[in-house]
């Protein structure tokens, strides 16, 4: 009865020091995996702190259009189809975060690029080159920035047309995989035109008044650049649009601008806005009727010659305030004085012709004929044989 007593005795305490042994492995075990359950919890917060703490900035984007930039090897592309495109984009990206970033990837108008250049600025200026195809990342250091310049001959896959007047959008993407994007409108051009009359004594002018204070711009617009643009001279009539080869120009600067028209019109204008980025917008047209005032009538006198049959023409010479001809006017005619009463003449008004010039031929007698146009003195002339 003892041993079989004591073998129990030992089998119990054996039993029971297993049962610890399983329960400190359970345990322990238990322990691991809330241990690594645990760090896995606050990698993923810490990993998601830094995807919501990264912060990156697009600031102080500047555009230009360089045309020996899309003429050289290997684009060879021609003026005709570059002229309004920008060739390159320049811009800062400022990390806002106390940590370093690294940038994977940089888009514009959605195209990835497959190169860009760092711009140092410290002497002598030299460019960083980064091909992100192969895995050459852009590191920002925490609080700090960099300046970028891309190229749209070059830095892509395929050339990338961006025209003067399109919306500019460029995104960034971090090795977190963090897209910050923002996006370039173009300026809005908005103008008003007036006509005013300016005083010059003896006559008085027309002027218009174009003013481009209406303008808007998501930055600030610094150039309002305008054209004017008469169809005086086209073909059949004038303000013959499509005959561009009778069309003048003239251009001023300013946001508010007084033009001097050489003619009297119509008139085609447009106004193109520039902003601080360098991105333009150009306004449809506004057309203005043709307004003889513009180039009022300056200069009127009169003479008298004789005609290859011996006999006398009285001529009338009408300039306007640039000394041009001035046609399609009407001149009258009236008797001034007539002494032996046998002074005749023909016709009693005329229009000038292409020289600004209208006459009336006298058929007998001796005497004066009065020149009348407008409100200028009246003009006598002598005339007879």
């Amino acid at each position: 009865m003892t041993g079989r007593t004591n073998e129990e005795a030992v089998s119990v305490i054996v039993g029971t020091l297993i049962l610890i042994l399983i329960t400190v492995t359970a345990a322990a075990g238990l322990a691991i995996m809330i241990s690594e359950l645990q760090k896995a919890e606050m990698d993923r917060q810490s990993h998601l702190a830094a995807v919501k703490g990264e912060q990156i900035e697009v600031l102080n984007p500047s555009l230009t259009n360089d045309p020996l930039a899309w003429n050289r090897t290997p684009f060879n592309v021609t003026a005709d189809q570059s002229w309004n495109n920008w060739s390159s984009i320049t811009f800062s990206l400022s990390n806002l975060n106390t940590d370093n970033v690294d940038v994977i990837g940089i888009a514009i108008n959605d195209q990835y690029a497959r190169n860009f250049t760092v711009l140092t600025d410290s002497p002598p200026l030299h460019r960083i080159s980064y091909n992100m195809s192969d895995h050459d990342y852009l590191k920002i250091p925490g609080s700090g920035s960099q300046k970028i310049q891309i190229n749209f001959t070059d830095d892509f896959p395929s050339t990338q047309y961006i025209a003067e007047g399109n919306q500019v959008k460029i995104k960034v993407m971090t090795s977190l995989y963090n897209v910050f994007e923002k996006s370039f409108r173009p300026p809005n051009p908005v103008f008003l035109t007036k006509v005013e009359t300016e005083d010059l004594g003896a006559i008085q002018r027309d002027v218009l008044v174009l003013d481009g204070s209406a303008s808007t711009a998501d930055n600030e617009v610094i150039d309002w650049n305008w054209s004017v643009t008469s169809g005086a001279n086209t073909i059949p009539v004038p303000g013959t649009w499509t005959d561009t080869s009778d069309l003048t120009t003239v251009y001023s600067r300013g946001k508010i601008v007084r033009i001097s028209p050489p003619d009297k019109g119509p008139f085609r204008i447009s106004l193109k806005v520039t902003d601080d980025v360098g991105m333009t917008g150009v306004s449809n047209p506004v057309d203005i009727p043709a307004d003889q005032n513009y180039v009022p009538i300056s200069n009127v006198y009169a003479s008298s010659s004789k005609d290859p049959w011996n006999q006398y023409v009285v001529n009338v010479t009408v300039k306007d305030i640039n000394g041009k001809a001035v046609s399609g006017v009407i001149v009258n005619f009236a008797l001034g004085s007539n002494p032996y009463n046998n002074l005749t003449f023909t016709p009693y008004f005329s229009a000038t012709d292409n020289e600004g010039t209208a006459t009336t031929l006298v058929t007998t007698g001796i005497g004066t004929i009065k020149a009348i146009y407008g409100n200028f003195p009246v003009m006598e002339v002598p005339v007879g044989r």
